[in-house]
Parts: C-alpha cells; sequence; structure tokens
C-alpha cells in the first residue's frame, strides 16, 4: 500500500487551526483512528467541547428531562460527550428509566403541538423537516406541474382559436 506520510508540523498547523478529526482525517487521507495517534503522540492538548457549547440551552434541556441522545443531537455530539459536560456543569445526575412511552421520531427536539391527546395513544409523532434534496424534488414537481397546466391551457386555446376561424 502507498501511505502518505504525515508531516509533524503539518499536522500541528491543521490542528491548531481548529479542524475537527473527521476533517483531518479526510485532509490528510488517513483513517480518524490515526488522527488520533497522531494528537497523542505529539502530545497536543484536548479540546473542550464543553468550551464550544452554549452551556445555558444544554442545562435548559437537561432539566426538562430530554435523554442524553435527544441533546446530542442538538449540539451535534454523542450522548457520552453529553455526559462528560453534564457532570463538568455540575447537573444531576439522572437514573435511567423503562419509558412506557414509545417514541418515534427523527428530528432534533421535539416540537410541541396543541393537538388534544387521546389517552390511549402512547406513541409521540413529530414534525420532521425536509431535507434540501426533498425541497428540490417538490420545487421540480411544482414546475412541472405548472408547465403541464400552461400546455393543457395551450392546448385548449388553440382548438377554440381552430375553432372560430372555422367558423369565422
Amino acid at each position: 500500500m502507498n501511505h502518505k506520510k504525515l508531516k509533524d508540523s503539518e499536522f500541528i498547523e491543521k490542528y491548531n487551526e481548529g479542524l475537527s478529526h473527521q476533517e483531518l482525517s479526510a485532509h490528510f487521507g488517513v483513517s480518524p483512528t490515526t488522527v488520533q495517534v497522531y494528537v497523542k503522540r505529539l502530545k497536543l492538548p484536548k479540546r473542550e467541547l464543553i468550551d464550544e457549547i452554549d452551556k445555558e440551552r444544554l442545562t435548559e434541556l437537561w432539566q426538562k428531562g430530554y435523554s442524553c441522545s435527544m441533546i446530542g443531537r442538538e449540539f451535534h455530539v454523542c450522548e457520552t460527550t453529553v455526559m462528560r459536560i453534564a457532570r463538568k456543569l455540575g447537573l444531576k445526575e439522572r437514573a435511567l428509566k423503562n419509558s412506557t412511552i414509545q417514541v418515534a421520531y427523527t428530528s432534533i427536539i421535539p416540537i410541541p403541538t396543541k393537538r388534544p391527546k387521546a389517552k390511549s395513544d402512547k406513541t409521540h409523532k413529530f414534525v420532521v423537516p425536509p431535507t434540501l434534496k426533498q425541497l428540490e424534488k417538490q420545487k421540480q414537481q411544482a414546475e412541472v406541474a405548472k408547465a403541464e397546466r400552461d400546455y393543457k391551457i395551450y392546448r385548449r386555446d388553440c382548438g377554440y382559436m381552430a375553432l372560430q376561424e372555422e367558423t369565422d
């Protein structure tokens, strides 16, 4: 295999620019594990995500009872990182509980609705915003539908004009 040798000076420079491990991995064409090995070998300081995260928002979500995974999605970190940051912030540990409510969602934070809940309905569904690809597809479908309507109107008008010419 043809492996590219990383230059320590270039690696340190990019690391200090603030590139994430994923970005460093892509830039140098190595695995994220190799990036971690280089960070340890070069004894680079660990980056603390606690400095980059909105502590007030995290505390608010934590106190409202959101799960670590839901909070993690909000801040684009894993749930273990959320737990570690919560400990550093001195937030009260929460016991895991088996929920009787089944949650089906793909959004970051649930959007509250004013719809009355049925007593037997134990599944909560949250609104998921469309992706950019879905929006583009919807736009294209709307344009096609408009073009089809315009074409039908044109054909109708042409037929109407042809009939008028015949009667004149």
